[in-house]
């Protein structure tokens, strides 16, 4: 397993995107918290750094594009037979892709929360007090919840990525169900809403599951989801879970 996840970390680092990915995801933080400064009245400082300024929208981008890339890539290019002819299981195999999609999102959430603070310091550290009162707590710890919902519930598009991963040979499937997964939430809230109002059972589809993020940070929301913070949490958990059992079982049937 250590192996193949050298390999798979290896591939993933000798990308050419991934370089410029971070350089991205830097320029995207400190440009949000330069804006803020500049124009403070139609860019908060201390909503947007909640958020790393900005950049947790475009590693959900860059994440389920690679999610989906780690995987289908390796039948686009037949490289998956030579992997599956070694003593590795196809289970170890996607495991391990798993596991570096895993490290590559837990890196890319603290890089750039390293960044927005350093940002928040240089450009509007006079704007807003780390212990100043936020949503519902200090800003530090409205920071710090968003940011692990925001990784679970981004967690909850990826394992649907990887299930869909399995089942074709490009990548660009994959990516548009993620991605679209994430603006169908935007589009359909309103109606989602009231249908779990008239059919309440409704609130345990996973597009509700969505709405975590927003509602660690708004306690209100509850009375539309009909959830609470700790079901959303669990609820994401069993989600993610059920993907990506499915997708390991699809990957081991699959034809190379």
């Amino acid at each position: 397993m250590w192996t193949l996840y050298k390999q798979e970390s290896f591939k993933l680092l000798k990308k050419k995107s991934t370089l410029w990915i971070s350089i991205v995801l830097a320029l995207i933080v400190f440009g949000f918290a330069l804006t803020s400064r500049l124009q403070p009245k139609y860019f908060s400082a201390s909503v947007l750094f909640t958020t790393n300024f900005g950049s947790t929208t475009f590693i959900m981008f860059f994440l389920i594009a690679a999610a989906a890339s780690i995987v289908t890539m390796e039948f686009q290019y037949g490289t998956i037979k030579t992997v599956v002819s070694q003593r590795y299981s196809r289970s170890m195999i996607l495991v391990s892709k798993w596991l570096v999609i895993l490290t590559y999102s837990l890196y890319l959430y603290v890089m750039t929360a390293v960044l927005a603070l350093i940002a928040k310091f240089v450009f509007v550290n006079d704007k807003f007090s780390l212990t100043g009162t936020g949503y519902n707590n200090d800003i530090w710890q409205d920071w710090l919840a968003n940011l692990g919902a925001g990784l679970l519930t981004l967690w909850l598009l990826i394992s649907l990525v990887f299930l869909l991963a399995t089942l074709f040979k490009s990548s660009a499937v994959a990516i548009s169900v993620g991605i679209l997964g994430y603006f169908v939430l935007n589009i359909v809230s309103s109606v989602m809403f009231i249908l779990i109002h008239s059919h309440e059972w409704l609130k345990w589809n996973p597009i509700n599951f969505l709405n975590y993020g927003s509602q660690v940070l708004e306690p209100s929301l509850s009375k539309l989801t009909r959830l609470s913070d700790v079901q959303l949490f669990w609820g994401n958990v069993g989600y993610i879970a059920l993907f990506l059992l499915i997708g390991l079982l699809l990957f081991r049937k699959r034809n190379v």
